[in-house]
């Protein structure tokens, strides 16, 4: 099976989407491991659901726990190398453009 150079950008980018995202929720998942050690035990941050809400606070209060933490910039990194992901995708798919 030959398959085009436009499908093959299609594919990579469908996996460097897939990549950030995975990243992503990883490096947010660890995030809320630090903000939880901080934490007392009734008042501790949930690993499950994921709303705009609860990303912001994380975000926020990881921020203030951690003025040098690299997590928040390595998550914003990978989400935003889904985003180009994505957009590469459905380019290369002509969904957009």
């Amino acid at each position: 099976m030959q398959l085009s150079g436009r499908t093959m950008i299609g594919i990579v980018s469908f996996c460097l989407a897939m990549t950030g995202i995975f990243l992503g929720n990883m490096f947010q998942t660890m995030m809320i491991g630090e903000i939880n050690r901080k934490r007392q035990d009734g008042n501790l941050i949930s690993y499950l659901g994921y709303t705009f809400p609860k990303i912001t606070r994380i975000f926020h209060e990881y921020r203030l726990l951690y003025p040098t933490g690299k997590l928040r910039i390595y998550a914003l990194a990978a989400i935003a190398l889904a985003i180009i992901g994505m957009i590469g995708a459905a380019i290369a798919f002509r969904i957009i453009g």
